[in-house]
């Protein structure tokens, strides 16, 4: 029965090695792997697939999904089956079969059924790759790449940095990164580094131990410790200022920390992810950012698309919100007229201000976007000045600073300490010019 199956079947043990391998996957492969490990013989990869669902079959779950072969292009279904060795589930049974052309029939249909969308909108080749990412929604070709570069982030344990306007989605991206990658068991500890006072930051980052300070009651744990096995997301990185760059080099190298208040080495086993919206290389050139800083941290590089450049997605993530937020509500429905100013409008808030719009829009059942900025009023017309007899400019700027004088002091009842801090003089010196400018006999007005 095994060896009649159209597809591909193998068994591995919970060490991820190849029990047995049938003569079609032996086949494809060039050679019967059994004894070698599943993710390097079938995936050519040195580590657990991202993919892979051998914690879920060890407990004894049946796990079903598509796949989309990375090389080929091709849809694949995957049926995973735990299978007894004496008395408990310790190996997976993995059924693979090729589901391509029912894949792509699938397509066409859900292809035509979305003719209600503009046409550009659902282009087909959208619609043969991925729609959703984890929590990341998006079919455009610029989504697509972004997907690829997180499932090959996700495969190294090397630093990422995430450049993206705000709204895009950064901790989305981070976090599947996190979720795919062999530290997914461990914490994922975001740090939002802007938000943190200067004379906090070292002592949020590497904890402090009792007595350190006033008010260390207790010793804490920092973020660098509280993520050891797992990963950091420093996001909006380039706030860091740069004394406190120095040290988390040191940690990125290796060197370890020292809490605040201790004079104990701490080393942590950590994956680093950034994220900014900020032009790093700018910060370089005017001191804000050390170089060698930068170099670590900027080793994958991910950069992700405003909402603007992708409005392909715009039916997806319109379906993805609704669904959210609007649960079994009977909400109105959305309009060809309303998806026309969804379009037309540019989102400089990204997903961000979208999701807002739409939760605004299951709350109230009215689609409200943002109403452009108003103009600018015009500028005031220039004073004209006077200058007819007038001997000189001195002369001119001397009735002016008389003009001010007189007002100021009229305003604040003639109290002059207060007069001369507003003009930003000293008394001394406003007495002498009220005095020059006959301003002398006020002075005996009450304040």
């Amino acid at each position: 029965m095994v060896r009649a199956f159209d597809g591909e079947i193998y068994v591995s043990g919970r060490d991820f090695r190849l029990v047995y391998v049938n003569d079609r996957l032996a086949e494809r492969i060039g050679r019967d792997a059994a004894g070698e490990r599943c993710h390097t013989a079938l995936h050519g990869r040195a580590s657990q697939c991202p993919f892979c669902v051998m914690d879920q079959v060890l407990k004894g779950e049946t796990v079903r999904f598509d796949i989309r072969h990375p090389r080929s292009g091709r849809w694949h279904q995957s049926v995973n089956a735990p299978v007894a060795a004496e008395s408990d589930a310790s190996m997976l049974l993995s059924m693979v079969t090729d589901i391509h052309d029912r894949k792509m029939a699938e397509s066409l249909l859900k292809d035509g059924a979305s003719c209600t969308m503009p046409g550009e909108i659902l282009a087909r080749s959208g619609i043969r790759r991925w729609r959703k990412f984890g929590n990341i929604v998006g079919a455009s070709p610029q989504m697509q790449k972004v997907y690829e570069e997180i499932l090959n982030a996700a495969a190294s344990d090397a630093n990422v940095i995430i450049y993206g306007e705000p709204g895009t989605g950064k901790e989305l991206v981070a976090h599947a990164i996190h979720d795919l990658s062999d530290r997914r068991g461990q914490r994922f500890v975001p740090v939002h580094c802007g938000a943190i006072p200067e004379n906090l930051i070292e002592s949020e980052f590497f904890g402090y131990v009792k007595g350190a300070f006033s008010g260390a009651g207790d010793d804490r744990e920092g973020y660098i410790a509280y993520a050891d096995q797992g990963t950091l997301f420093l996001d909006e990185v380039g706030e860091i200022n740069p004394h406190m760059q120095v040290k988390l080099l040191r940690v990125i190298e290796g060197g370890g920390f020292t809490p605040v208040g201790s004079n104990q080495l701490c080393r942590t086993d950590l994956r680093i992810i950034s994220a900014t919206n900020r032009d790093l290389r700018e910060h370089i050139r005017t001191g804000l950012l050390r170089e060698d800083f930068y170099f670590r941290i900027h080793i994958l590089p991910i950069y992700l698309p405003p909402l603007r450049e992708r409005k392909a997605d715009l039916p997806l993530l319109i379906d993805h919100f609704l669904l959210m937020h609007g649960g079994k509500r009977n909400l109105p429905p959305i309009t060809g007229e309303m998806l026309d100013r969804l379009y037309e409008y540019d989102w400089p808030g990204n997903v961000r201000e979208l999701q807002s719009v739409l939760i605004r829009y299951c709350a109230m059942n009215a689609l409200r976007l943002p109403s452009p900025d108003p103009a600018p009023p015009p500028p005031p017309a220039p004073e004209r000045i006077d200058i007819t007899g007038a001997p000189s400019l001195k002369a001119l700027v001397e009735q002016y600073e008389k003009r001010v004088i007189l007002s100021t002091l009229s305003q604040h009842r003639w109290h002059r300490t207060r007069v001369a801090r507003l003009l930003g003089v000293d008394r001394k010196t406003l007495f002498s010019k009220m005095k020059r400018y006959g301003l002398v006999e006020k002075l005996s007005q009450p304040r």
